[in-house]
């Protein structure tokens, strides 16, 4: 047998966790050579510092105030704190015995929680160690429940008993249909902090959904609301106190609302977002006007509904398509058809891509040779102008999350020009007749006046949308602005462009970035890979699923 010599490596240097601690350094010292190179007369008067054997670390020596006032800056961000040994508040009370006995005082580090209820055995007795920490503190309560059919009362009891309280509260239910499984009882005139409310239902009948209408009736300081439901229906959400709401979110799926009938008894409404469907309920005899309401966040094709309303405070719009612009109806079209297409009137003037346009795949998901799918639901701007000139509202914050050719997007531009401070494109087309005319004439900076400029006040242009346009127009719009910035202040604010990663002006914008223009680069994401799921729709990573009809419904 042949033994090899084994080679002789360096080692490692030691880390720091070895080096020489803190009285090993003392300890070298000469302090009677320190004394004299100090010019101390009597060397005696330097002595060495007196070590403890078991030294306190500065956090161990901060008053029981203080500390407290860290732990509460050391649990999330999140309106509702999910219980998690490895993070605040539940961390801190695992490093010694006085860290625990301080957060455990400290009713702030206790006062949100969001339960994702499964184990009765486990979830029950740390919701009420839990909450019976949080003092007096308003609550903030996030309970999820699949009820699936079963009751499930017990968590709920727990959580009403806290119900004075409340302040923030959402509940997921889901899988509940007849007969009703639940009450709240406990918390029914009792929810006197009650500020904001989510509701997210999935698979739950009417039946089991009156409890929570009740209990919300009895709210007094409920100001926001938001209902997510597969299945609501007009009759059910006018049960709502909505006269109370300032803030309103309606989304579902299947059923039928006549949003007009439901903004009649929204009063003092100030920001709503709704999704389809709409019902094609009776118009009123004269428009319905609500003084109050300030934000619309609404789908392109709910737009008709804005027929029926005078919104005189109205100030911040978004119009967007459900499910993003790359998953609205669209129509497969040869490439030789683009030049006719309103969409696609640029492509053959300008060699650049359509990030929100997608090729036709076949049933293997390969690409279709010669063909591309473009949408067919284009965005109509025309009510929106409407209710602006019959309201007579100054909007300063637009925001087209839809399918719309570059003409309507002017439409709009021209509309609020003196007032839009902040435009963001995220769905059509632009391009050089855009850019023109946001530019500012060489005449306009010299009068310093903005009465020929298009939107003379705009500070804020997101542009995370297709672009084509000619090489530096997008840059002489900007150098054009910044420069009368520079030079009118008072009158042109700087502006603040974001712009996809890749197009051909960045290196140009990044040359005249300065206080009054700042340029931010949107990265490009990565493609999800979608399948097509039943009846169409595009689902991720090939799952999908379908809610199954309520039969009490």
């Amino acid at each position: 047998m042949v033994y090899r010599r084994r080679e002789n490596h360096g080692r490692t240097p030691p880390s720091s966790s070895y080096s020489k601690s803190p009285a090993d350094s003392f300890l070298d010292l000469n302090f009677h050579d320190l004394a004299v190179r100090l010019g101390l007369a009597d060397p005696s008067l330097l002595h060495p510092p007196q070590l403890n054997d078991n030294p306190k670390t500065y956090i161990a020596n901060l008053p029981t105030e203080i500390l407290s006032q860290i732990f509460i800056h050391c649990i999330p961000t999140d309106q509702f704190i999910v219980p998690s040994a490895i993070q605040a508040p539940m961390s801190l009370t695992q490093v010694c015995s006085h860290w625990r006995d301080v957060a455990f005082y400290t009713p702030d580090l206790w006062s949100s929680i969001h339960i994702n209820y499964k184990d009765p055995v486990e979830d029950i007795p740390l919701t009420e160690a839990w909450l019976a920490r949080s003092g007096t503190r308003p609550l903030s309560i996030s309970l999820s429940v699949d009820f699936d059919e079963r009751p499930q009362q017990h968590i709920l009891d727990v959580l009403c008993r806290y119900s004075i309280r409340w302040k923030h509260v959402r509940f997921n239910f889901r899988h509940l249909f007849c007969p009703p499984m639940y009450h709240l009882d406990l918390a029914e005139n009792a929810v006197p902090e009650l500020s904001t409310f989510e509701f997210h239902a999935r698979d739950v009948s009417n039946i089991n959904t009156s409890q929570i209408t009740r209990l919300l009736v009895t709210a007094p300081k409920l100001r926001e609301l938001t209902w997510i439901d597969d299945l609501a229906d007009t009759d059910m959400l006018l049960e709502l106190p909505l006269h109370q709401l300032a803030r309103l979110s309606l989304s579902m799926d299947h059923g039928t609302v006549d949003y007009v009938q439901l903004l009649h008894r929204c009063t003092n409404l100030e920001h709503i977002r709704i999704t389809r469907p709409l019902s094609p309920g009776q118009a009123p005899d004269t428009p319905l006007f609500l003084s109050k309401l300030s934000s619309l966040n609404i789908p392109h094709d709910l737009l008709p509904m804005l027929d029926h309303l005078i919104l005189p405070a109205l100030k911040d719009v978004r119009i967007y398509t459900d499910g993003g612009v790359a998953d609205r109806h669209a129509q497969t079209v040869p490439f030789g058809a683009f030049g006719a297409h309103p969409y696609l009137q640029h492509s053959q003037m300008y060699s650049v891509s359509h990030p929100s346009l997608h090729h036709n795949e076949d049933s293997n998901g390969a690409t279709i040779p010669g063909t591309s799918v473009i949408p067919t639901d284009f965005w109509d701007p025309t009510p929106l102008l409407s209710l602006i000139e019959r309201s007579g509202c100054a909007i300063s914050a637009l925001s087209i999350n839809a399918y719309a050719n570059e003409d309507a997007v002017l439409a709009c531009l021209r509309t609020l020009s003196r007032s839009l401070v902040k435009l963001s494109i995220e769905g059509p087309l632009v391009g050089d007749k855009l850019f023109a005319s946001l530019t500012i004439p060489n005449s306009g900076k010299e009068r310093g006046d903005g009465r020929s400029v298009l939107c003379p006040i705009l500070r804020d242009l997101n542009l995370e949308t297709s672009i084509a346009s000619s090489p530096g127009v997008l840059t002489r719009m900007v150098q054009s602005r910044s420069e009368a910035g520079a030079l009118c202040p008072e009158t042109q604010p700087a502006l603040r462009l974001r712009l996809p990663d890749g197009h051909r002006d960045l290196e140009g914008l990044r040359e005249i970035e300065g206080s009054a223009f700042k340029l931010t680069v949107i990265q490009r994401a990565q493609k999800r890979s979608h399948t097509v799921g039943p009846s169409g729709s595009r689902t991720r990573a090939g799952l999908f699923f379908r809610r199954k009809p309520c039969a009490s419904r």
